[in-house]
């Protein structure tokens, strides 16, 4: 067995998402995922032995490490950079699990394990609707589709592609607020479970989060490790206060992640429905409760010119964290290669400084520094400004008002958000927009 060619998550670890689907891993986002099986039709036991992960387990046991499910991790070890799967290498139950690959059947089948890390999305359900996201993650994202498309006639919906494809993707999203078929499983599996993941949607608004931070509570499991991917709206749920729980539990076995990719308003135009004052305090009341808190911020054309800036600001609000982590988008609308090369550039030679410099722990920043290195595509230009000046239709603040580098790169490319908006516009039936300048600040009238 070559450990640079297996990962300890197909012998030890579930991830599941908000329509039931389980994967092998969170990290697999691709057009073609490998999906293991889905708990509404199987228990997570059946999974756990069935043919695809057997399949995946044996791939890994012949030195593969395979590129269709793997594909993350494969480009970023390709980049000398740390990837999830050398991080899960040397998690502390990792031992354990490589003793019990040594048992593995010869069909790929193990006997006598335990799920060690539990990746729990459970459903879309969500307070936000963040610029990089879509409706599969997020329940506000299926609303503002729904509010957009209401005003369109439904055969044109059905003749435009793009609109098509929105209506398509709402439809789907909304099986995906999913309450937990039961929680036996749970039950079942809590006293040996050794790390959870909680993400969402948002993990802090949904019930099944509570239900297992509370049983962990009473049995005295506070060893266990914890992880959350959180945008900090709530701390609060049914008169619960997460606080109250994470106080107990040791600094180093407890992160609460913030998904904040910029701050004031730019923040709540970038995760809309952010209301930034009440962020900024429940960050401050974390770190305050010494309860250990660190940014996981997202990067795309929509923030990489201000992240010099932002680091600051974040290594600041968070009283100097752990590290600032930086995960690049792969949107097509929204990469980071969709701004200029001279902009590109630019921002690279301050993030070189800030690197060098070493005051800021920063992680990943060598893969942005790679997508900085990415030639600048004129067509995911076009492709940003038709999705956000249609979702901008019944915002109060657009784009152009909350990101002046949009508003930039809008006038370069000669006022392209104006067009596709015009061409909304003209596809709805809304007696409101009758002036193509609805909502656009003055100074791009000019």
């Amino acid at each position: 067995m070559d450990k640079d060619k297996v990962c300890v998550h197909p012998w030890s670890h579930i991830a599941i998402n908000p329509n039931g689907d389980v994967w092998p891993c969170c990290h697999q986002r691709w057009p073609h995922t490998y999906t293991l099986g889905n708990m509404h039709e199987k228990t997570i036991e059946q999974i756990f032995n069935d043919k695809p992960l057997r399949k995946l387990r044996k791939r890994m046991l012949a030195g593969e490490l395979p590129n269709d499910v793997c594909n993350k991790c494969v480009e970023y070890e390709k980049l000398n950079v740390m990837s999830p799967r050398q991080i899960a290498n040397k998690e502390t139950y990792a031992e354990d699990v490589f003793k019990l690959m040594e048992k593995t059947k010869s069909n790929g089948s193990i006997e006598n394990y335990n799920i060690k890390y539990w990746d729990l999305r459970w459903s879309n359900k969500c307070n936000m609707a963040c610029i990089m996201c879509d409706p599969d993650w997020s329940s506000l994202w299926t609303q503002q589709i729904r509010t957009q498309l209401k005003d369109i006639d439904p055969y044109i919906i059905s003749r435009h592609t793009f609109l098509d494809d929105l209506n398509r993707q709402a439809k789907q999203a909304e099986t995906k607020v999913m309450t937990v078929p039961n929680n036996g499983w749970i039950d079942k599996h809590i006293s040996e479970v050794e790390y959870i993941y909680f993400a969402g949607g948002e993990p802090l608004i949904m019930d099944e989060h509570w239900y297992i931070l509370d049983k962990l509570h009473k049995l005295g499991r506070h060893n266990v490790k914890l992880k959350y991917n959180t945008n900090m709206s709530k701390l609060e749920h049914f008169g619960k206060n997460a606080i109250d729980y994470w106080k107990h539990w040791d600094r180093q076995k407890l992160s609460v992640e913030g998904s904040i990719d910029e701050t004031g308003a730019r923040a709540e135009y970038i995760r809309y429905g952010t209301v930034w004052d009440i962020v900024e305090q429940n960050i401050k009341k974390v770190v305050d409760a010494n309860i250990k808190t660190q940014p996981n911020t997202s990067i795309g054309c929509y923030n990489i010119m201000r992240l010099p800036e932002l680091l600051e600001e974040l290594w600041e609000l968070y009283q100097q964290p752990n590290q600032i982590n930086l995960n690049p988008v792969f949107n097509v609308w929204c990469r980071i290669n969709t701004i200029p090369d001279d902009w590109k550039q630019e921002v690279k030679t301050k993030l070189e400084k800030i690197r060098d410099k070493g005051t800021i722990k920063i992680t990943r920043l060598e893969k942005i520094l790679n997508e900085l290195d990415r030639p600048h595509n004129p067509e995911q230009v076009r492709f940003l400004f038709k999705r956000l000046s249609f979702l901008d239709m019944n915002k109060k603040k657009t784009v152009l008002e909350a990101i002046p580098e949009i508003s930039q790169l809008n006038d370069r490319y000669g006022g392209m958000y104006e067009k596709f908006r015009n061409e909304w516009i003209e596809k709805s039936t809304n007696p409101r927009f009758d002036s193509a300048y609805t909502y656009i600040p003055s100074s791009v009238h000019n």
